[in-house]
């Protein structure tokens, strides 16, 4: 157990991440509460800090490269930090893949459900529930435009001098530019303008290909009324550009006899100059809040929609547990295309090579993406997860198939949107996380 407040000397925490946006906001509040129990605080997210007395890796375990990544940063971590320092294992890793866990690491984990076993961890003088989910990112934030150049150095340190090593280190620098792109210029992700609202955690889809949710666990949403309350606090400090989060945003409410419909009609019912992000917008329960985005677009109150279709084939929709009348949600999104204010922007993503995926079943989801015309694609490869129904079906198509697809997605798609892929077959991707 770590002396936080020591009279003689304060010690110093670090948290490295490779863990996606959604952990942005959880985030920030363990930094607090490590300020809160005497730590000082890392300025860096990366490079691991010569001076550390306690290093927190986030990871994230979407697909094996995912993982891979988590547990190489894991051991760069091991390998390089001060002696003595205390390393530990967070992230959705911890409950995605506990067998690797214990035989690659023999330190403390805890993971988004379990933030309070940090209490046990640090020695806590003020527990990590005294802290709140906080809505915008403070003083002891790290760019991600910081965090984005450091790897970007660690890229060019690994160009062996061959023309194939330069043309891939040029396709993860441009994947890297695109990720970095999307992020800041559509998706509006960890912006100091933007006051962002957590409406609820968990998920509540059985999605056949994702190990998510062994992580975040099932649906838990926020009352309306403490939602309303942060967004009025929001309004009264002057903020304009809201952002609704969470693991499953589009699910809000379901557990709790609501929806997000109705959130967004009482959301509509304050009166000021202010606009919202929509994000996690699963397709199935766009019919839940096409009318209240129709009157957001109406009234200029919205300013983007991330909607994660994911495939726009019927059949392999049914395969990954996420069937939908995809017909319907393309005239939706057509709909709120026409209605949108100037500016409004809307993304999605693909997974490309589920099991049995054909090329046709493939163009169906190019289609799709030039149809609804969606301003950024995040591409992900498809990747058999530990304990999913989706790594046991027939069909498994080889990783250097999957790439190939991927490559075709964004080149058929690049005129009109901004698309990201894996770097190479593994599924690496060049900002992992």
């Amino acid at each position: 157990m770590l002396g936080a407040n020591k009279e003689t000397k304060i010690s110093k925490a670090q948290i490295i991440v490779t863990s996606c946006s959604r952990r942005s906001l959880e985030l920030v509040q363990v930094k607090n509460f490590l300020l809160g129990n005497g730590y000082s605080l890392s300025s860096n997210d990366w490079v691991v800090d010569p001076d550390a007395d306690l290093i927190l890796l986030s990871t994230c375990g979407f697909t094996n490269a995912a993982e891979d990544f988590g547990f190489e940063t894991l051991h760069r971590i091991q390998e390089t930090k001060k002696p003595g320092a205390k390393a530990v294992l967070g992230g959705c890793i911890p409950k995605i893949n506990p067998d690797r866990v214990l035989r690659e690491f023999d330190g403390p984990t805890f993971s988004p459900q379990s933030y309070s076993q940090l209490n046990e961890i640090v020695g806590a003088k003020h527990r990590f529930e005294e802290f709140k989910r906080p809505n915008t990112f403070g003083k002891s934030y790290v760019s991600p435009l910081i965090h984005d150049a450091q790897k970007a150095i660690g890229i060019l340190k690994t160009f062996d001098g061959s023309f194939s090593g330069l043309a891939y280190i040029s396709q993860r620098l441009d994947n890297g530019f695109r990720q970095r792109y999307i992020r800041t210029k559509y998706a509006n992700l960890c912006k100091e303008n933007t006051f962002y609202i957590q409406i609820q955690e968990g998920c509540s889809m059985h999605c056949n290909y994702c190990a998510i949710r062994m992580a975040i666990g099932p649906l838990r949403s926020r009352l309306i009324d403490t939602i309303l309350e942060e967004f009025k606090t929001g309004l009264d400090n002057g903020y304009k550009h809201f952002q609704l989060t969470g693991d499953n945003a589009g699910s809000y409410g379901l557990d709790i006899g609501t929806n997000m419909g109705k959130l967004l009609e009482r959301i509509l019912e304050f009166e000021g100059d202010f606009d919202l992000d929509l994000t996690d917008i699963n397709p199935v329960y766009l019919p839940l809040i096409i009318e209240p985005v129709k009157r957001l677009c109406i009234e200029k109150k919205i300013a983007s929609l991330y909607i994660p279709i994911q495939s726009g084939n019927r059949r392999i929709l049914k395969l990954m547990g996420r069937d939908c009348d995809m017909d319907t949600v393309k005239q939706m999104l057509i709909v709120i295309k026409r209605l949108a204010p100037r500016g409004f922007n809307i993304g999605t993503s693909l997974i490309v090579g589920f099991p049995s995926e054909t090329l046709d079943e493939l163009n169906d989801s190019i289609q799709f993406c030039n149809e609804a015309d969606f301003d950024w694609v995040w591409c992900h490869s498809f990747s058999a997860r530990p304990e999913t129904p989706a790594a046991a079906l027939q069909g498994q198509i080889s990783p250097e198939e999957i790439l190939r697809r991927a490559r075709l997605v964004r080149s058929r798609l690049d005129g009109n949107s901004i698309v990201t892929t894996a770097d190479d077959s593994a599924g690496s991707r060049t900002c992992q996380g």
